[in-house]
């Protein structure tokens, strides 16, 4: 048995490691040194996420990680913190770094028959297999887990067990080896695996670790069913190449969750494989297309767009992406890979520090660009690579289009000079509302920038996932509803540059986009048109509106109202200013530290200007300049043209072209038409249409097994919680919504505590209701917490739940729970009402709820990340009578 390499292979391998690739032993054998003395210790407790945890609480960075040093220092102000979540946290690298050193400490002692590498090896596995079942399962924030917080983290670290378990039986079967590997199939893979096997999350690229972590449980346990689940299953291998890896290559979403699932397909490929098993041929040609397609949409400065919930401005001179492009040039000859190895192990780009020595495991950290060589690539290259590369060529940075990611890219002057339009797919769980998004680039200098995402655990996480923080079309003033966008056209001949397309932001509004890159400037387009009459606001971020002189214009402050849902991104604007801006066209100007942009900007009707303070990318802290142009109508035009080099005199708009006017003389006119239709197949599905059924009131429920929204504990080890829920019509048009819970540990988080743990109200961790009411286009929703101390009970409004409906609520303690009343004043004249009750409950000795009772059911569903964000489509509906 061989998960990734039979052992004739890996003999084969040590003649690689000690020729070609020797460097690269060599290194990976200098870092483990330091072990070999050492025999550290597996450290006994559980990892734990928070707000504060691992992260400078002047300017958010995250903490350095030193293995071989417990201290908590900010790598930019170089301070150092200290506290039990700091350690907690440091415990999610530390694992994962002592778990990837045993297979380092393995496979040198089979590849260069190191005594002392494989002892350690044995040592480490043998700690594992007596503490695993020490780690306490609870209080995670994505799936069950024991060293960690989460199912992924448990995946990747499992297979790293699994792996070095498996080089020592294949490369060294002694007898303490025998030994040891019933002890970790008993005391670690089984439970791990059964573990993992107990939470699936469907399309997320964390489930393809999941898998090829359980592909490899099947094989080395001899549990077939979890390698078929793991390839065939349902959110198996082979679906997440067809439905997650798109068909051009790229992952649904985007390239930051592309490279991290991409890895982990790999390591369910190869295990897979081993077992005979033989890709499709359009699946095969798709994976062999991830290698390269990430590569495609760099940006100048050779960092990756910061799409979606990527972090922002990630280099892709790091060990990990090279080491990628060697992983496909092992399978088959892909030029554009070449291409990409010749930048990165160009001998002119400075070195620096490559972040291998504390590698956690297939859990980036991301650092700055290094220049590089094989010599830093980890231990899968020193076991799959070429022993020798072809002759490196650079490939050259020219336009490209990724048609089933929707991601259109521009370039010029030898790939400096870049322009995308971010059309389509929105991008599941990780996606950000941000349809029609455009970046423009010059070099080093970023203009119109894709923020990305900071830290998921704190608030400004709701203002990344806005339209507001992108250069997106804004419709009346909330973020865009998720929807896809069709592809129009894409020109990259000669001097033709030009990519656009459109998306229905709203029901019946067509919103078209289309950009152009005319020599060294962009000319952009956005124009929408409805039967019905809407806002369409553009956010520009860092630029400032001129007069003709330069000078900015007269502003005064003004309240600037938008949406208030938790992600619409107004309550995150400081400083905020109305700007009289006489006329259709305006002159913009934006100054970085390396360029000045200038921009022209023509509104067909005349645009009102607003000028506020933003939240900076993640970065960085404080806040930048944004202005917001926005025009209300049933059709209507933005042209803008920025250029980016001073080389354009002036502009002149026409009813269908631009006129640049350079500063050389020259005249250009460039046609803004763009195509009237879009693929069918491009367009987002409608949504399925069913009859929703109507109670009567009065109504009673008993909520359940069927209605309980898990954690780690399933609903009977949980104690079968249940709560009765009665729905009546009181005198007056009152409506009345009693939930008794029989058996409750009637732990009631404050409604105003601070959340440590993360971004959600504190209160959802403890035991108290969430309800959620739709009356007629009205809907409001509390959340609703009992005062021990009275029978009052405090209430929340949530947010994207904040209608005009009038609430009372009181509480009472019972025999072992508590009985919770509300009493909602209904309008006069309406007749149907939406309801939902969730009844949170946290049990004993717990720092995360455990579960939640839900009216309208949630058999399968888990409760990690839900908050207290409910979808309006899962109320149930109730008929009024009338009075």
């Amino acid at each position: 048995m061989s998960l990734l390499l039979s052992a004739a292979q890996l003999l084969a391998r040590r003649r690689v490691a000690t020729g070609p690739l020797e460097p690269l032993a060599s290194g990976l054998q200098r870092e483990l040194a330091p072990l070999l003395a050492l025999h550290p210790e597996v450290p006994r407790e559980k990892a734990l996420l928070s707000r504060a945890g691992g992260r400078c609480d002047r300017d958010g960075t995250l903490l350095a990680y030193d293995p071989f040093d417990a201290r908590h220092r900010c790598p930019v102000c170089g301070r150092e913190v200290t506290g039990e979540v700091h350690d907690r946290f440091r415990l999610y690298w530390h694992q994962l770094w002592l778990a990837e050193r045993v297979v380092h400490a393995a496979l040198l002692g089979v590849v260069r028959d190191d005594p002392d590498a494989r002892a350690l090896a044995v040592f480490l596995l043998g700690q594992y297999a007596d503490r695993y079942l020490e780690y306490p399962n609870r209080d995670n924030v994505l799936g069950p887990s024991r060293p960690f917080f989460s199912t992924y983290l448990e995946s990747v670290w499992l297979l790293q067990v699994m792996i070095a378990l498996d080089l020592l039986e294949a490369g060294a079967p002694s007898a303490d080896v025998q030994a040891l590997g019933g002890r970790v199939r008993d005391q670690v893979v089984t439970p791990s695996a059964d573990l993992i096997a107990s939470f699936d999350e469907g399309m997320s690229n964390r489930q393809v670790w999941n898998d090829a972590a359980l592909a490899a449980a099947g094989v080395m346990l001899d549990r077939p069913a979890f390698f078929d689940r793991a390839v065939h299953g349902p959110s198996g291998i082979e679906r997440h190449l067809t439905t997650g890896l798109l068909a051009d290559g790229s992952w649904y979403e985007g390239e930051n969750y592309h490279l991290f699932a991409h890895r982990g397909l790999w390591y369910g490929i190869t295990v897979a494989e081993m077992q005979g098993y033989e890709l499709p041929m359009e699946l095969a040609f798709r994976f062999r297309e991830g290698f390269a397609s990430p590569f495609r949409t760099l940006l100048p400065d050779l960092t990756y767009p910061s799409r979606r919930d990527s972090q922002y401005a990630v280099s892709v001179r790091q060990p990990r992406f090279a080491e990628s492009c060697e992983l496909g040039l092992a399978r088959s000859d892909d030029d554009r890979l070449v291409g990409m190895l010749a930048r990165l192990y160009d001998p002119g780009v400075p070195r620096g520090e490559t972040g291998r020595r504390s590698s956690s495991a297939d859990v980036e950290r991301n650092l700055s660009p290094t220049g590089l060589t094989r010599a830093d690539l980890s231990w899968r290259a020193l076991l799959f690579a070429r022993a020798t590369l072809p002759p490196l060529e650079p490939w050259p940075l020219v336009s490209e289009l990724l048609p089933a990611q929707g991601f259109g890219v521009l370039r010029r002057d030898a790939g400096r000079l870049y322009a995308a339009l971010d059309y389509g797919r929105s991008g599941g769980g990780h996606g950000h509302p941000d349809r029609l998004n455009v970046i423009f680039s010059d070099g080093d200098a970023r203009w119109f920038d894709d923020p990305g995402t900071g830290s998921y655990v704190d608030r400004s996480l709701h203002w990344y996932r806005s339209t507001l923080a992108h250069t997106a079309p804004l419709v009346d003033r909330r973020s865009q509803r998720a929807v896809d966008g069709g592809l129009l056209e894409f020109a990259a001949a000669g001097d033709d540059r030009r990519v656009s397309a459109e998306a229905e932001l709203a029901p019946g509004l067509t919103v078209r986009r289309g950009i152009a890159l005319v020599d060294d400037c962009l000319v952009d387009v956005l124009e929408w048109e409805s039967e019905d009459e809407h806002e369409i606001a553009l956010p520009l971020h860092g630029v400032d509106l001129v007069g003709a002189d330069g000078t900015p214009l007269e502003r005064r402050p003004a309240q600037l109202d938008g949406g208030h849902g938790l992600e619409d991104g107004f309550d995150f604007l400081e400083r905020t200013a109305r700007i009289e801006a006489a006329g259709t066209v305006v002159h913009l100007r934006s100054v970085d530290s390396l360029a000045t942009l200038h921009g022209w900007l023509r509104a067909d009707t005349g645009a009102a200007w607003w000028s506020a303070l933003a939240p900076d990318v993640p970065s960085r802290a404080g806040t930048v300049p944004m202005l917001l142009a926005a025009m209300r109508a049933r059709r209507g035009r933005f042209i803008g043209v920025w250029s980016s080099r001073d080389t354009v005199a002036d502009v002149a708009f026409e009813p269908a072209a631009v006129v640049i006017a350079w500063r050389d003389g020259r005249r250009t006119r460039q046609s803004l038409t763009m195509p009237d239709s879009v693929p069918h197949e491009a367009r987002t599905p409608p949504p399925a249409t069913s009859r929703t059924p109507h109670y009567p009131l009065p109504a009673a429920f008993s909520l359940g097994e069927p209605h309980y929204r898990r954690s780690e504990e399933s609903w009977r080890d949980a104690g079968s919680p249940r709560a009765e829920v009665r729905i009546a019509m009181a005198a007056g048009r009152e409506l009345t919504v009693e939930v008794t819970v029989p058996d409750s540990a009637r732990r009631f988080v404050p409604i105003d505590a601070e959340n440590a743990l993360d971004n959600e109200p504190a209160a959802i961790n403890g035991d108290g209701v969430q309800l959620y009411v739709a009356i007629d286009g009205q809907r409001a929703g509390w959340l609703l917490v009992p005062d021990p101390r009275s029978a009052d009970v405090a209430m929340r409004p949530i947010d994207g739940w904040r209608g005009d409906i009038e609430l009372h609520a009181s509480w009472r303690p019972t025999n072992g729970g508590y009985t919770l009343a509300v009493r909602i004043r209904l309008p006069a004249n309406r007749h149907e009402l939406g309801l939902d009750v969730i009844v949170n409950e946290i049990g004993p000795v717990r720092d995360r709820r455990r579960g939640q009772l839900v009216l309208s059911g949630a058999a399968g569903e888990f409760v990690y990340l839900r908050g207290d964000r409910h979808d309006a489509e899962r109320l149930l509906h109730f008929a009024l009578p009338d009075v």
